[in-house]
């Protein structure tokens, strides 16, 4: 009897637990040139890269660092979106890879939300798959304190250098004013919300990958400058990421 699709994935529909590995802090998924790679995708794709890259994860214990696994989560499903004609070849390609290390390219192809991925798995996993479909949410609105969701915007941001995960993030700074004490429930003395923790997060995180991304210093500047969806309390945060990384928005000089 064949396991079920969950056996086969990795959950991140859960509370946000401190430990994430990619985005606030400099030590990432994956050191040196593997890490460049992938950071720096955007700027240069070479999607013939990806299977040769998938094997050397496999074989280094990275496709199983479940801190590493929201963000190359993220990231393998924009390849896939940007690769769809390659995904056959690449899925064949990993044949020799154990359950454990296929989590990742399992749980990528559900979030690329793609025929091809979708042609695959039902396949394989047949109503299973589709049923855990429905109940997934896409990376750009899934709730901001799930685990790995704030990794997983980067891992989207790395593969495609596009404004939406960073402005996904500055969402976060929604919450510097929430209470810690929400009127109605009960919460144990001392304890403090892990959305209390969502602006700082964000903040470091927008931080640490704007002073290697310069692409992130122009999407904060732009957004700055002419989204005018952003809340006060999202400029001001934005304003504070600028600052640290010594930039001003566009039109109060460099």
């Amino acid at each position: 009897m064949s396991r079920s699709f969950r056996f086969w994935l990795f959950f991140i529909w859960v509370p946000l637990v401190h430990g994430s590995a990619l985005a606030a802090q400099d030590s990432g998924a994956a050191d040196g040139a593997e890490r460049d790679w992938l950071e720096s995708y955007y700027e240069a794709p070479t999607p013939d890269r990806f299977l040769s890259q998938m094997k050397d994860w496999a074989e280094d214990g990275t496709l199983e660092n479940d801190h590493a696994k929201p963000a190359l989560i993220a990231f393998i499903s924009q390849l896939i979106r940007q690769n769809q004609e390659k995904l056959e070849e690449w899925y064949a390609g990993l044949a020799g890879l154990d359950p454990a290390q296929m989590q990742v390219m399992h749980t990528a192809m559900l979030f690329s939300r793609t025929a091809e991925a979708d042609r695959v798995l039902e396949e394989q996993f047949g109503q299973a798959y589709e049923d855990q479909k429905a109940e997934t949410k896409k990376i750009l609105e899934m709730p901001l304190d799930q685990t790995g969701a704030m990794d997983m915007l980067w891992g989207f941001f790395y593969a495609t250098g596009s404004p939406e995960p960073i402005r996904r993030l500055i969402v976060a700074f929604r919450f510097i004013d929430a209470p810690e004490r929400p009127e109605g429930v009960m919460v144990p003395e001392g304890y403090v919300p892990l959305y209390k923790e969502l602006p700082e997060f964000a903040h470091h995180s927008l931080v640490a990958n704007g002073k290697r991304h310069p692409r992130i210093v122009e999407i904060l500047q732009l957004l700055i400058e002419k989204d005018e969806s952003l809340l006060e309390v999202e400029r001001a945060g934005v304003r504070k990421v600028l600052e640290e990384l010594g930039r001003q928005p566009l039109g109060q000089g460099a």
